[in-house]
């Protein structure tokens, strides 16, 4: 479809433009696209791709690569998940919660 895919090249010309600025002041090598607009495949990639080479213009940021999620969708939940399991360790939460700190 042509609108279709001339709408997810004009998002990738947007998308480029983020990436490129984020890359330029966090000095990203990779930038890794998750969730549902990673399933669209070479429809988005290879348009990201291209206009990505027009922005990321700096020597530090011309090897950035952009690739799907591994986890396609469930990549969100599956950080946030991380997240939480982290933040409940920090607060004593762990498996090790409840222990005396000699052991006994």
């Amino acid at each position: 479809d042509p609108v279709a895919r001339a709408s997810f090249a004009r998002a990738a010309q947007a998308l480029a433009a983020g990436i490129a600025a984020t890359a330029a002041l966090v000095e990203i090598e990779v930038a890794v696209i998750g969730g549902g607009v990673a399933g669209a495949g070479d429809v988005l990639f290879a348009p990201l791709r291209r206009a990505l080479r027009d922005y990321a213009t700096l020597s530090f940021v011309q090897g950035l690569e952009v690739v799907p999620a591994q986890m396609g969708t469930d990549a969100g939940v599956v950080g946030a998940a991380a997240a939480a399991a982290q933040e409940a360790r920090l607060e004593g939460f762990g498996p090790t919660a409840g222990t005396h700190p000699t052991g006994d």
